[in-house]
C-alpha cells in the first residue's frame, strides 16, 4: 500500500509507506503502531520487541458498504439500486452557516439546480432534473421548503434523483426527494455544543452603475416628472429646485450633488447565526435538543429578520425487539419589512433608473414635510422618497411553523419487522401589507389607494398529515436475498386563507387597522382541504450480492379525482449489476456497478379543479359582495403521465476506493398535458380545462467524481467534482395548441426565447428608417435558450495536522435571460454608457449629430412569408448616413434583445473555510472536548461573461433578471465548541 499512515500510538511520530508499501520508524520497546489508510480499518500493531512486522490491513466493509435513506427513510445498501441518489453528511454545513442551508447545497449535488436571489427574505428554489423534488424529514413528507431548516440539527441528506427513487411518494414524489434525517443524540454519551458563525458585508460582487452627468428630465432639460434624459450637470446651469432642508422650492445651480445616492442609500448587513444543543444518550436511547437564532441584517434600511428554531429528537428502546423514534422542529420567523426589490417598487427602480444624481437622498431621510401627510421629496408624480418606502410603504412577516414525527418499531420475528408512523406540519403564516397617507406611487407592488393610504392583513393557517404503516421483511436464502416492505398511508392536508383589506383609504392617518377603512373592508375567505389514501409495496431480490431486481407499486385514491376513476398506480422497476463480483478486473478497480430503472408516474388534479366552487368577496362594488362560478370549465381530464427511465453506472478505483466515478442518464417523457382554453362566455364560464396531445420529453447526463488525491501522513486532499446537463424537448406536437413556427417542431428545444426585435439586411447589419431610427421587426425570432448547456460544482477538502481548508466553487456554462436592469438604464437615460460625446453635443451644444451604425435602404422592397422568411428581396442599401437625435434613438431602441438577451455563464467561489481545531491537551485544561475556529467566507466572488450590473447566480429563466439587488460578499468567523 502507498502512503499508509503509520504512528506510535499516543505520539507524533509517524511516517508513511513507499511505492513497495515498505516503512521505517523508530519507536519504543513494546509500544504500539497506530495504522491506517483510506477505505480499510485502522489497525492497532504492538511492536513488543520486533524489528520487522508485516502488516495487513483489511477492508472497512462500512466505509465500502454505503447505505442510504430511501423512500419513507428505509435504510438500504446502495449496491442494490437500481436508480441514482447522492448524499453528504450534515456537519458539512455547519462551518459557513448563511441564512440558509440551500446556498450551500450549489453545486454539491449533480443534476440539482439551486437558483440564489440576490433579494431579502426569498428563500433559493431548488430543482432537481429540471424540476422541484419533494422535502422529507425523518421519513415523513413535508410542505415546507429545504431552505426553512437549520444546518445543526441535520445528520446527513440523501437527495433521491428522478422519480423510480420516490416511487413510494406517489404524486408527490415525481420529481425525486430530499431526505433530511435529523440529529437523535449519537452516542457520545452526554455533550453541549455551541455552534455560532458571524459574518459581514465586504462589499457587493455585482453592483449597478449609472452616468452621473446629466439630470433628471427629457429632452435636455431638467425637470421632477420623469426620465434621466435631462441637462448637462455641473456646468453652472441654475433651475428651480426642491431643498430638502430648507423644504422650499428656490433656484439652485444643477449639479451632481448624488453621484453616489445608492451606495449610500446601503447600509451595514450581517448574518449571525447560533446553535446551542445538549445531546445524552444511554444503552437505551439518546436524546437531543437545541435552540438556534438567525439575524439577518439587510444592506436596505429597515429590512432585518430574526429567526428561532427549536429541535427536540431522540431514540428510545422498549426492550429487545421495540423501540421509538420521534423529533419536533420549531420554528418562527419574522421581519419588519421584506418588499424594496423589482420594477415598480424596489429602492433601485427609484433611486438607480428613473431620478437623476441632481440631489443627495442623505438629504431626505428626513422624508415628512407633514407628518402622516406629505412627503419631504421633489417628485410629486410616480415615484416615492425611498426613505419613506423603507420605512411607510411596509411589508412584514410573523410566521410559525411545526413539524414533527413520531414512529414505532416492533421486531416481529428476526426478518420481519412492524413499523407505525405518524407526522406532519403545522404552520401559521401572518403578513401585513401598509402604505402611509401621503404615499405617490398607487397600485403597483400590492399597495393601493395611493395618497390615501392603505392596510391589509394576511393570515394563511393550514396542516397536513401522514400517517405511514408498513412491514419490513429482509431473508437470506442461501444465496438468495428478499427484503421489501407493504403498508399503506393515510395523507391529508387543509388550508385556510383570510385576508381584509381598507377601502378608499384611512380614516386616519397613522392608524393601521381594518378599523380604519373608509369605507366597509374587502374580506376574503378561502379553504382548501385534500385527502389521499395509499397502499404501497417494494420487492427487491437479490442474489450472491451481485445480482439485484427491484420492484414497487403505490396505489392512490385521491379526493380531487372524479369520483369514478380516483384509483391510480404508481409502478417502477430497478435492477443493479456488480460486474466487479463476476469478472476479474485489475487491483485498481475494486469496485464496479451497473444500473437501470423505469417508472411510470401521475400528478393528480388540484384542489377544486375538479368540483365547481364559487369565488366568495365581500364589498366589491356598491357595498355588494359577489359569488364568481368557477373561471373553468372541466372535462374528463386525464392526469399529467410521466415516463421515466434511466442508466448509470459506479465505478471506483485504486487501493482504499480513493477514486469513485458514477455516471446517469435519465429519459422522462411527459403526456397528458393541460391547458387552459379560452371557450365561449355564453356557457357560463371563461375557459376549459382539457388535456392536449403535446408531449416532452427531458434528458440529462450527470457525473459525480469524489477522490483523494494525496492522502500522506499529515496532509490530505478531498476533491468532489459534479458535473450536469439536462434539456426539455418536444416530443409530440397537438396540431391545434403547439406554437405554429419554425423553431418548435419535433426533437426541439422547450426552453427557447423569441422576440421582435430589429431588421438586419442579409449581411447582419441593422437596418436604419428615413427617420434614422433602427427598423423593428414585424416577426418574431428566436433569440436563444434560457436553461444552461452544462452545470458544475467543485469542493475541496484540504486537511494539514489541525488545520483544514474548504474551497466551493460553482457555476454554469450557456443559457440566457434577459436583463430588465439594462433595458430600463437605457430607456431612462441612466445606463452609464450613455455618457459620450453625442449625448453632450445634443444637450449642450443642440446638435442632433448622431448616426446609428447600420445601413439605409437605397431602393428596392422584400417580401416575407407568414413565418418571415424572406420571399423576394430587391432592395439595394448604402451606409447609414443619416442624423438623428441621440436621445431618440437610444429610448426608440432601448429593447434591443441583441444587447439585452444575455449568456448566464457564471463561476463562483461559494464558500470558502479555513479553520483550526484546538489540540486535546489544551482544551481539555478547559474541560472542552473539542473547539474548532474558523474565518470563513460565503459568495465570495463571481466571473461572468455577460450582465454587468447584476449576479446571474438566481436568473431561472427568460426573465429572471427583474432590477436584481446587488449580491454581497459576506466574510465573518465560525466558532464550534463542544463540552
Amino acid at each position: 500500500m502507498i502512503g499508509a499512515n503509520v504512528v506510535e500510538k499516543g505520539t507524533t511520530n509517524g511516517t508513511i509507506s513507499d511505492l513497495d508499501g515498505n516503512f521505517s520508524l523508530d519507536v519504543s520497546a513494546g509500544n504500539v503502531l497506530m495504522v491506517s489508510y483510506v477505505g480499510f480499518q485502522e489497525k492497532e500493531v504492538p511492536v513488543g520487541d520486533k524489528k520487522v512486522l508485516q502488516i495487513v490491513l483489511d477492508e472497512d466493509s462500512k466505509a465500502l458498504e454505503e447505505v442510504v435513506v430511501t423512500a419513507l427513510g428505509i435504510t438500504r445498501s446502495e449496491k442494490a439500486l437500481g436508480y441514482a441518489t447522492q448524499k453528504f453528511k450534515g456537519d458539512e454545513l455547519e462551518k459557513v452557516k448563511g441564512v440558509n442551508i440551500a446556498t450551500s447545497l450549489s453545486g454539491r449535488i449533480s443534476g440539482m439546480r439551486v437558483y440564489n436571489s440576490t433579494e431579502f427574505g426569498v428563500a433559493p428554489k431548488i430543482k432537481l432534473r429540471g424540476e422541484e423534488p419533494l422535502v422529507v424529514v425523518d421519513g415523513v413528507p413535508t410542505n415546507q421548503a429545504f431552505s426553512d431548516f437549520n444546518q445543526d440539527v441535520i445528520e446527513n441528506i440523501t437527495v433521491l434523483k428522478g422519480a423510480t427513487a420516490s416511487a413510494l411518494y406517489g404524486s408527490r414524489g415525481g420529481n425525486g426527494a430530499i431526505m433530511i434525517t435529523t440529529k437523535k443524540g449519537g452516542d457520545k454519551g452526554f455533550s453541549i455544543e455551541v455552534n455560532t458563525s458571524n459574518m459581514f458585508n465586504a462589499g457587493q460582487l455585482k453592483i449597478p452603475e449609472v452616468q452621473t452627468a446629466y439630470s433628471a428630465g427629457s429632452g435636455g432639460k431638467f425637470d421632477n416628472i420623469d426620465y434621466v434624459w435631462g441637462d448637462k450637470l455641473d456646468i453652472g446651469r441654475v433651475y428651480t429646485q426642491w431643498d430638502p432642508i430648507k423644504k422650499e422650492y428656490r433656484e439652485m445651480e444643477l449639479t451632481s450633488r448624488g453621484k453616489n445616492n445608492f451606495k449610500n442609500f446601503l447600509e451595514f448587513s450581517m448574518i449571525s447565526n447560533t446553535t446551542v444543543s445538549v445531546s445524552s444518550s444511554g444503552k437505551n436511547g439518546s436524546i437531543r435538543t437545541s435552540l438556534s437564532y438567525l439575524y439577518d441584517k439587510n444592506q436596505y434600511p429597515n429590512s432585518r429578520k430574526n429567526k428561532f428554531w427549536y429541535n427536540i429528537g431522540g431514540e428510545l428502546k422498549l426492550g429487545n425487539k421495540a423501540s421509538v423514534e420521534g423529533s419536533m422542529n420549531f420554528t418562527q420567523e419574522s421581519a419588519p419589512n421584506t418588499a424594496g426589490y423589482g420594477y415598480g417598487t424596489g429602492y433601485m427602480y427609484n433611486i438607480l433608473l428613473w431620478t437623476g444624481p441632481e440631489y443627495d437622498l442623505r438629504d431626505y431621510k428626513d422624508y415628512w414635510l407633514v407628518p402622516n401627510e406629505k412627503q419631504n421629496w421633489h417628485y410629486t408624480d410616480w415615484y416615492d422618497n425611498p426613505y419613506f418606502e423603507a420605512y411607510e410603504k411596509i411589508k412584514s412577516i410573523n410566521n410559525f411553523t411545526t413539524n414533527g414525527s413520531l414512529s414505532f418499531k416492533y421486531e416481529i420475528l428476526p426478518w420481519l419487522k412492524l413499523q407505525l408512523r405518524a407526522g406532519g406540519v403545522a404552520y401559521a403564516n401572518n403578513n401585513v401589507t401598509r402604505s402611509s397617507v401621503g404615499t405617490i406611487s398607487k397600485g403597483r407592488g400590492g399597495w393601493e389607494d395611493g395618497a390615501l393610504g392603505y392596510y391589509k392583513e394576511g393570515k394563511k393557517t393550514g396542516f397536513t398529515m401522514n400517517y405511514d404503516f408498513f412491514l419490513l421483511f429482509n431473508k437470506k436464502l442461501s444465496d438468495f436475498s428478499v427484503d421489501g416492505l407493504l403498508g399503506g398511508s393515510l395523507y391529508y392536508t387543509k388550508t385556510k386563507n383570510l385576508e381584509a383589506s381598507t377601502k378608499n383609504g384611512l380614516s386616519v392617518p397613522g392608524f393601521y387597522s381594518i378599523k380604519a377603512s373608509v369605507e366597509s373592508p374587502i374580506v376574503d375567505a378561502e379553504t382548501k382541504t385534500k385527502k389521499v389514501n395509499s397502499l404501497f409495496g417494494t420487492l427487491t431480490l437479490g442474489y450472491k450480492d451481485t445480482y439485484y431486481l427491484e420492484a414497487t407499486g403505490r396505489n392512490d385514491w385521491s379526493s380531487t379525482l372524479p369520483s369514478n376513476d380516483k384509483s391510480y398506480f404508481y409502478p417502477s422497476v430497478g435492477v443493479s449489476i456488480i460486474p466487479s463480483n463476476i469478472i476479474s478486473l485489475p487491483d485498481w478497480i475494486p469496485f464496479w456497478k451497473l444500473r437501470g430503472s423505469w417508472t411510470v408516474s401521475k400528478t393528480d388534479l388540484a384542489i377544486y379543479d375538479l368540483d365547481r366552487a364559487y369565488t366568495i368577496r365581500q364589498n366589491v362594488w356598491d357595498g355588494l359582495n359577489t359569488a364568481s362560478y368557477p373561471d373553468y370549465l372541466r372535462g374528463d381530464v386525464k392526469p399529467i403521465t410521466n415516463r421515466t427511465w434511466e442508466i448509470g453506472t459506479g465505478i471506483h478505483f485504486l487501493q482504499g476506493h480513493r477514486l469513485k466515478l458514477d455516471v446517469s442518464y435519465f429519459n422522462k417523457l411527459t403526456y397528458n398535458n393541460t391547458i387552459s382554453q379560452r371557450i365561449s362566455s355564453a356557457t357560463g364560464y371563461k375557459s376549459r380545462l382539457m388535456n392536449i396531445d403535446e408531449e416532452y420529453v427531458r434528458r440529462g447526463v450527470e457525473i459525480s467524481i469524489d477522490a483523494t488525491p494525496v492522502q500522506v501522513r499529515d496532509f490530505s486532499w478531498d476533491v468532489s467534482l459534479n458535473l450536469s446537463t439536462s434539456k426539455r424537448y418536444y416530443a409530440k406536437l397537438d396540431e391545434s395548441f403547439s406554437p405554429d413556427n419554425l423553431w418548435t417542431y419535433v426533437g426541439a428545444r422547450t426552453d427557447s426565447y423569441s422576440y421582435k426585435g430589429y431588421d438586419k439586411d442579409p449581411d447582419g447589419n441593422y437596418i436604419i428608417n428615413t427617420n434614422g431610427l433602427m427598423s423593428r421587426s414585424q416577426y418574431s425570432s428566436l433569440i436563444g435558450y434560457t436553461d444552461p448547456d452544462l452545470e458544475y460544482g467543485l469542493a475541496n477538502v484540504f486537511k494539514y495536522k489541525n488545520f483544514t481548508l474548504t474551497l466551493n466553487f460553482d457555476g454554469r456554462i450557456g443559457g440566457k435571460s434577459w436583463s430588465n436592469t439594462e433595458f430600463h438604464m437605457l430607456e431612462t437615460g441612466a445606463h452609464p454608457d450613455t455618457d459620450n460625446q453625442w449625448r453632450y453635443d445634443e444637450v449642450v451644444n443642440g446638435k442632433k449629430n448622431y448616426v446609428g451604425e447600420g445601413v439605409k435602404i437605397v431602393s428596392g422592397e422584400v417580401k416575407y412569408d407568414q413565418y418571415g422568411r424572406i420571399t423576394s428581396d430587391t432592395r439595394v442599401f448604402a451606409p447609414n448616413d443619416i442624423e438623428t437625435s441621440y436621445e431618440d434613438f437610444v429610448r426608440s431602441s432601448h429593447n434591443n434583445p441583441d444587447k439585452l438577451v444575455q449568456k448566464k455563464t457564471f463561476l463562483k467561489l461559494r464558500e470558502m473555510s479555513i479553520g483550526y481545531n484546538l489540540p486535546k491537551k489544551f482544551i481539555s485544561k478547559l474541560s472542552m472536548n473539542s473547539c474548532y475556529v474558523g474565518f470563513i467566507g460565503q459568495n465570495l466572488f463571481v466571473l461572468t461573461k455577460d450582465f454587468r450590473f447584476s449576479d446571474p447566480d438566481g436568473f431561472e429563466d427568460i426573465e429572471g433578471e427583474d432590477i436584481s439587488s446587488p449580491s454581497i460578499r459576506y466574510v465573518g468567523v465560525n466558532l464550534k465548541v463542544e463540552f
